[in-house]
């Protein structure tokens, strides 16, 4: 890999580190003050809205944290010179995989793999089979124009 590549994907990281804690730093704040209006009487509506939102913070966070961790693996891994290689195959990830997904371990034919090994795999069944065209709608209470 170059070094002009290895330093764009690295101030990429870098980028996104921040911004990730950033958003944490403000989802905290958040937390606190729904905190403290949860403290104060209020109806229901109030504190099931205050529940969701404290629960939707909460998991957003976790995806988060996941995201960050990866990347501090990246950049470890650019420190130990093994950045942009595949962790199951061995070779070297494409560069637009890079740029996409900065934090990657692996090319897109192993990330599919493991995606499969570990049910977490969506496949892809192009933007065609959701065309206008294809969409019926049977309503008895809409007439045609």
């Amino acid at each position: 890999m170059d070094k002009e590549l290895l330093e764009k994907c690295k101030q990429r990281l870098l980028e996104e580190k921040s911004k990730i804690l950033e958003r944490y730093f403000e989802k905290e704040e958040t937390q606190q003050r729904l905190g403290e209006e949860s403290k104060e009487p209020r109806d229901w509506e109030d504190i099931g809205q205050i529940t969701y939102t404290e629960e939707l913070l909460d998991s957003l966070s976790q995806v988060e944290m996941a995201t960050l961790k990866e990347i501090d693996y990246a950049l470890e891994k650019i420190d130990k010179g093994v950045y942009g290689i595949c962790e199951r195959c061995g070779e070297e990830i494409p560069e637009p995989r890079l740029c996409a997904i900065p934090w990657t371990r692996y090319c897109a034919q192993c990330a599919e793999e493991v995606e499969k090994e570990s049910g977490t795999f969506m496949p892809y069944y192009g933007i065609d089979m959701y065309s206008p065209d294809n969409i019926q709608v049977e309503r008895e209470d809409i007439g045609e124009a």
